[in-house]
């Protein structure tokens, strides 16, 4: 029987990740959870029927010896728990980012190098059912060539924005530093090493002056293709659509509802038209019958099931980690340029366009 540590004891923690590793009961035994809040870890110790609940993480590596440890903690923690961690022999399982900057990253590279421990990247949604099978399709031709990519991400405003205390707002560049990591990782997914960044955040809440941008528009170019990413913190409501194309065709993710859907749309005459749009709902409906069903049978895993459960398997089996502290390291790269640029426009630096005729004052 392994045992696992959790650290953190917040949302992602109890929600995400504890639930997951309770899953794996037969294989792993979770045998404590530390916060700096000691109250909130004995409330979770009592709920999930942990044994042990410390403040000290430390502490508790030095009496729990656990083999994982699933670091569940804001980003500015995760450099020296992790190389904490790994120091004691765990193979360390880290939340997205893996730390706020590339010398953080490295720190915990070079701990991973002189340790037995792994690391691995809870890049959760590269184990989406749905990426996977956009990859494998991409990687048969299903749609030619890729010649580009975009993503829209809509996080209800309600989440963090309108909080003055949470911890995303206070991150560099603003609520981009908590999920922008998820919209680099699956762009370096599909188009390769980045190589160029361009970012405009721009202040759409007044009513929050806590928060720096609510509206962020970014370009992430590859050696040959680039991805356009829309992130708005603006609206109650909460969206994550991918878009894929290719020279023979195009692919629609939507990472809520769980579908994929193939657009093949050469010929548009209202007929050729017509056609794809019955194809299209064909495939929504085929997809909506397959969740539902897996639902149903019980058979549904959330990709946070999906990532603890491979992190574990591939540990135990001394496999290569799914992503790795290298993988980490580039999201990190990308997002710390990212946050620089963002950084630097204290105001939004949109250029206006020169005035049309009849706007202009006349004599």
């Amino acid at each position: 029987m392994y045992t696992v540590a959790i650290i953190g004891a917040g949302f992602i923690s109890t929600r995400k990740h504890l639930p997951a590793w309770l899953r794996l009961r037969r294989r792993v035994k979770v045998v404590a959870v530390c916060d700096l809040d000691r109250t909130r870890a004995e409330a979770v110790s009592r709920q999930f029927g942990i044994p042990a609940a410390y403040d000290d993480v430390n502490q508790m590596l030095a009496r729990e010896r656990p083999d994982f440890v699933d670091v569940c903690t804001p980003p500015s923690t995760h450099a020296d728990i992790a190389v904490a961690a790994l120091k004691a022999g765990s193979n360390a399982l880290i939340e997205k980012p893996m730390a706020t900057t590339v010398q953080e990253c490295e720190r915990i590279i070079e701990a991973e190098r002189a340790s037995k421990g792994r690391v691995e990247v809870a890049h959760t949604e590269l184990f989406h059912p749905q990426v996977i099978e956009a990859r494998k399709r991409i990687e048969r031709g299903d749609v030619g060539r890729l010649t580009g990519m975009r993503i829209f991400y809509s996080t209800p405003v309600t989440l963090w924005t309108t909080d003055p205390g949470h911890f995303a707002n206070r991150l560099p560049g603003g609520s981009i530093g908590e999920t922008g990591p998820h919209v680099v990782y699956l762009s370096q997914a599909f188009i390769g090493p980045i190589r160029e960044v361009r970012v405009r955040g721009r202040k759409i809440l007044p009513e929050y002056p806590w928060s720096p941008f609510e509206d962020y528009r970014l370009e992430l170019m590859g050696d040959r293709v680039s991805s356009s990413i829309v992130l708005t913190y603006t609206s109650k409501h909460s969206a994550f659509l991918l878009e894929l194309w290719g020279a023979e065709g195009i692919m629609k993710v939507d990472m809520q509802s769980k579908m994929l859907v193939n657009y093949h749309r050469v010929n548009q005459s209202p007929w050729g038209i017509g056609l794809s749009a019955v194809s299209e709902a064909a495939q929504i409906a085929s997809g909506a019958f397959a969740n539902g069903f897996e639902y149903l049978a019980g058979r549904f895993r959330n990709i946070h099931d999906r990532t603890v459960s491979e992190f574990f398997k591939r540990s135990v089996n001394g496999l290569p980690p799914a992503v790795t502290s290298q993988d980490g390291l580039e999201t990190v790269r990308v997002m710390s340029a990212i946050s620089e640029q963002l950084q630097s426009q204290a105001e939004p630096m949109d250029s206006p366009l020169p005035q049309r005729p009849e706007q202009r004052e006349r004599p």
